[in-house]
C-alpha cells in the first residue's frame, strides 16, 4: 500500500454534501493510519468536522463571503495566500469529491502531485477534469452518493469498499449532548419517544405542506401518546412553515431555537428519529444515529437517502421522480402523490423496535 504523510480532502458545501463525505475520515484511517488528514471546506460549514477525532485539520475557507465580493483586491489576496498556506502543507494526495470548478481549484492550488477526482460522468462541472490527473472509473453498483465519493478515495487503495465503510461520524462532547436533553426535557418533560421534524429544504421540488407534516404528527400520536416532537429550522421561511406544524399539530409539538451544527446534532441524538424531506438536517441526524423516514420527490432516495436498517425513505410514485427539476408543472400532482399515512406508519415501525441494550 502507498505511504502518504499527508492527505487532503476538498469537499465545501453543502451541509447535507459534507455529511455525505463523512465516511472518507473513517475509511482513510484504515487505509493510510500513518497520515494525516486535512479538509478542506467551505467555512459555513467547518462546525460539521470540529472535532472529528479523524481530522488533523480543517482548512476553513470564506467561499461565499469571496464570492460576495469577487472584485475586491482585498479578496484576491485573501484567496492567494490561503493558497499559499495550503501549498505549505506540502500534500502528497487530494481528493476532490466535490466534482465543480470551485473544488477543482482548491484541489489545483494544493499543490498535491496526485489529485484524484469524479470521471467526466459524474462530475458536476465539465471544467473540474481540468484540475485532477486521476480519475478512477465509476461503477455501476455505485448508485449511492457516499460509494461514489468512496470509489474515488479508495482508488490508491486498491479499490475495495466494504458495507462499513458507509458510516461516517460528527462529534458531539458531553457537555453538548447533556444541553440538549436538557433542552428537550424543558420543552416537553417526559416525552417518550422523542424525535424531530425539519420541514425545510432549499428546493421547492423537495418540500412539503406544513399540513402534510402535522398530520404525520397527529397519526403518530395516535400511536404513541406521550411522545414529544421537536421542530427545527434555520431560516425564516422554515420557522414559519414550523410555526404552521405546531398549531396544525396540537400538543406536545414544540418549535426549537435556531441551533449551530453541534448543538442541531445533539438534538438529533437526543431526539433518536426524524422525519423530513431530502435536506441537509436529514443527513446530520442520520450520522449522529437517529433513525429517520425521509421523502423524495425531485431526487433520488436511491442516491441520496440515509442508508442501513434503521433508514426508510419513500419517493414519488409518479414516473417522472427524481426529475431534479428545481420548478416542476406537476409539482402539486407530485406533492399530493406522497400521504402521511405512509410516512408515519415507517416511522411507527422504526419506534416499535428499539435498539437492543
Amino acid at each position: 500500500m502507498p505511504d502518504y504523510r499527508r492527505i487532503l480532502i476538498v469537499k465545501l458545501s453543502a451541509m447535507g454534501d459534507v455529511v455525505h463525505a463523512l465516511p472518507l475520515i473513517p475509511y482513510l484511517r484504515r487505509a493510510a493510519p500513518s497520515a494525516e488528514i486535512h479538509w478542506a471546506v467551505d467555512a459555513r460549514f467547518a462546525g460539521l468536522l470540529e472535532g472529528n477525532p479523524g481530522i488533523a485539520r480543517v482548512v476553513p475557507l470564506p467561499i461565499k463571503e469571496w464570492k460576495g465580493r469577487a472584485g475586491s483586491p482585498g479578496t484576491w489576496r485573501e484567496a492567494l495566500d490561503a493558497a499559499r498556506a495550503l501549498r505549505r502543507e506540502r500534500y502528497d494526495i487530494a481528493f476532490d469529491v466535490q466534482g465543480n470548478i470551485k473544488s477543482g481549484v482548491v484541489t489545483y492550488l494544493s499543490g498535491a502531485p496526485l489529485r484524484y477526482g469524479f470521471p467526466r460522468e459524474v462530475a458536476r462541472e465539465r471544467q473540474n477534469l481540468w484540475f485532477t490527473n486521476r480519475r478512477p472509473a465509476a461503477s455501476a453498483e455505485d448508485r449511492h452518493v457516499t460509494r461514489k465519493i468512496l470509489r474515488v478515495a479508495s482508488a490508491p487503495f486498491g479499490g475495495e469498499i466494504r458495507p462499513d465503510d458507509l458510516k461516517g461520524q460528527v462529534a458531539n462532547t458531553p457537555e453538548e449532548i447533556a444541553a440538549a436533553e436538557r433542552l428537550l426535557f424543558d420543552f416537553v418533560p417526559g416525552a417518550a419517544p422523542r424525535f424531530a421534524v425539519h420541514p425545510g429544504t432549499t428546493w421547492n421540488t423537495k418540500r412539503m405542506d406544513p399540513a402534510f407534516w402535522a398530520e404525520t404528527v397527529r397519526l403518530l400520536r395516535g400511536t404513541f401518546p406521550s411522545m414529544g416532537a421537536f421542530l427545527s429550522w434555520g431560516t425564516d421561511r422554515e420557522r414559519e412553515e414550523c410555526l404552521a406544524i405546531r398549531e396544525l399539530a396540537g400538543g406536545r409539538v414544540e418549535l426549537l431555537p435556531r441551533l449551530g451544527y453541534k448543538a442541531l446534532s445533539a438534538v438529533y441524538r437526543a431526539c433518536g428519529h426524524m422525519i423530513g424531506p431530502d435536506t441537509g438536517p436529514l443527513h446530520l441526524a442520520a450520522v449522529v444515529g437517529a433513525k429517520t423516514v425521509s421523502v423524495f420527490r425531485a431526487t433520488d432516495g436511491n442516491r441520496n437517502a440515509p442508508v442501513g436498517p434503521d433508514h426508510r425513505f419513500l419517493q414519488a410514485p409518479l414516473p417522472c421522480t427524481a426529475c431534479l427539476r428545481r420548478r416542476c408543472d406537476r409539482d402539486e400532482e407530485c406533492r399530493a402523490s406522497l400521504r402521511p399515512a405512509e410516512v408515519a406508519a415507517a416511522m411507527a415501525g422504526l419506534m416499535r423496535f428499539p435498539d437492543p441494550g
